[in-house]
């Protein structure tokens, strides 16, 4: 059975996509993980699929003299990196960006890569990996467009997702110690939380709690308000199609996978895109699909708990016009994305 080396990590937007893949093609592959010490270690092992550790450096956009020692460093990861590849010996590498995947593609020699990138503009990792790439995978046509090698596949999106519509939504909303009265926004900061929004979200809690029963997921060690009547605040949710079947509407920030699988899912999301520590991405993901009218953008330099009330209640009011726009739109490119790795693995 060939073997295929899963790469990325740092955060969820990083490390679901891989494994969205894994699960698609698993049964036929031997497929491993190779990441830091982070989130992806802890959910590829909470699925059983083999770890390997490597050592990576990270770009640093708030301190910029510490980058300095990046190119020394990374020689010692790519060191790290090969040793590794020598033990999985990998027919192929599926890199997700991000700092964790550099040094296996950069290690990487008569092993082909596809690298796949999810954001509207590429990454710098995307952008270093391109030559080591047989394809460049994008989840947008202008990105794709951007690489000699590109192909332009939508996102991978896990199978789970669309599981959730299945179960009852009187026993999910009874997780949530909700009884289904009120129509159910959910807000979610991102794998590692978004203080800004939690706090913005917070302090509109009387206002909102008037329309909506609220489900908060604040991100891990990230703080919300008080549980209280129609207020229900959980720092991490591993059933997010379970949680998205009884959504109404959701605040989101900007990433390109969780904008995909609302999308995909056809629930209207109030947009909020990281700015500040960021290179813009998630901004023109956001831009791009409020172009599209999949999605209601709401600047952070512009958000108070005021703003954001008003914001929702637009997005709910309107709720069947984003519905009927994300339907026109196909952002799920799982099927694609193991096909291309497939066909690489035959012509090998």
């Amino acid at each position: 059975m060939q073997t295929i080396a899963f790469v990325g990590g740092g955060t969820a937007g990083h490390v679901m996509p891989n494994l969205a893949i894994i699960s698609a093609i698993g049964k036929d592959y031997n497929c491993v993980y190779i990441g830091c010490d982070g989130m992806e270690k802890e959910l590829c092992e909470a699925r059983g699929i083999p770890f390997h550790t490597i050592k990576a450096v990270k770009f640093r956009r708030d301190a910029i003299l510490k980058n300095l020692a990046i190119p020394f460093k990374l020689a010692s990861c790519v060191k790290s990196a090969k040793h590794v590849l020598a033990k999985v010996k990998p027919d192929l590498i599926f890199s997700k960006g991000g700092y964790a995947s550099l040094p296996v593609v950069l290690a990487a020699k008569h092993i082909p890569v596809i690298s796949h990138e999810s954001d509207f503009s590429p990454g710098l990792c995307t952008k270093l990996a391109k030559r080591k790439s047989k394809y460049v995978l994008c989840a947008f046509e202008s990105c794709a467009a951007k690489f000699k090698n590109g192909v332009h596949c939508g996102t991978p999106l896990r199978r789970e997702l669309y599981a959730g519509a299945k179960q009852s939504r009187a026993a999910l909303l009874s997780r949530y110690g909700l009884d289904g009265r009120k129509p159910v926004l959910t807000v979610v900061g991102g794998s590692s939380g978004a203080a800004s929004v939690n706090e913005a979200v917070v302090a509109a809690l009387p206002a909102l709690l008037k329309h909506f029963d609220v489900i908060h997921v604040t991100g891990k060690n990230k703080q919300g308000g008080e549980r209280a009547k129609g207020y229900t605040p959980v720092q991490f949710e591993t059933d997010m199609g379970g949680l998205y079947s009884v959504t109404d509407v959701a605040v989101t920030r900007a990433g390109a996978n969780a904008l995909a699988e609302l999308i995909a899912l056809g629930v209207p999301a109030l947009a909020i895109p990281l700015e500040k520590a960021s290179r813009g991405d998630q901004l023109l993901n956001a831009e791009y699909f409020e172009s599209k009218g999949a999605v209601k953008v709401l600047r952070e330099s512009g958000m108070t708990a005021e703003t954001l009330v008003v914001a929702v209640l637009d997005l709910y009011n309107r709720r069947s016009r984003y519905k009927a726009a994300q339907a026109e739109i196909e952002v799920d490119g799982t099927d694609k994305i193991a096909e291309i790795i497939k066909n690489t693995l035959k012509t090998k």
